[in-house]
């Protein structure tokens, strides 16, 4: 989920793995191999940015199966793009401004865009990404 190099921690069984090590609050490395502390079945939170917080609730749900490969395991998720409708006529929305979005709204579409009060500097493409809106983030989450 990575968009311009926030600070993120997972928390994972009651344990915090931060890629900022604070060790007052008891944060281990993200250094960690996966494999060794999630198995099928076990659901994590993942915060990205600590400004503009992303919050993820994950879910182990399968395990890869077969021989190792002297290539590195890529692994890749992707979830179905919600259809977030026009606040102002329900259209498709194609356009989120980046003011409004705080306040819970600012989802446009293609022709309602252009007429909204906050300027067409403040819009970014909606996305399939759980940063879209956040932070300048313009993609690619397709």
């Amino acid at each position: 989920m990575e968009c311009c190099g926030h600070l993120s921690r997972f928390e994972i069984h009651g344990t915090s793995y931060s890629s900022y090590i604070d060790s007052e609050f008891g944060d281990k490395s993200m250094r960690v191999q996966v494999g060794k502390i999630l198995e099928v079945g076990d659901q994590f939170v993942h915060e990205y940015d600590f400004g503009t917080t992303t919050e993820l609730r994950l879910k182990v749900l399968a395990e890869r199966e077969g021989v190792l490969q002297k290539k590195a395991v890529e692994l890749l998720a992707h979830n179905i793009p919600p259809v977030i409708p026009c606040d102002i006529c329900g259209k498709p929305a194609t356009q989120i401004c980046s003011q409004c979005i705080y306040e819970g709204g600012g989802w446009l579409c293609e022709l309602c865009a252009p007429q909204h009060e906050c300027g067409e500097e403040m819009l970014l493409p909606v996305v399939n990404s759980p940063r879209v809106g956040m932070c300048g983030y313009d993609g690619p989450g397709l």
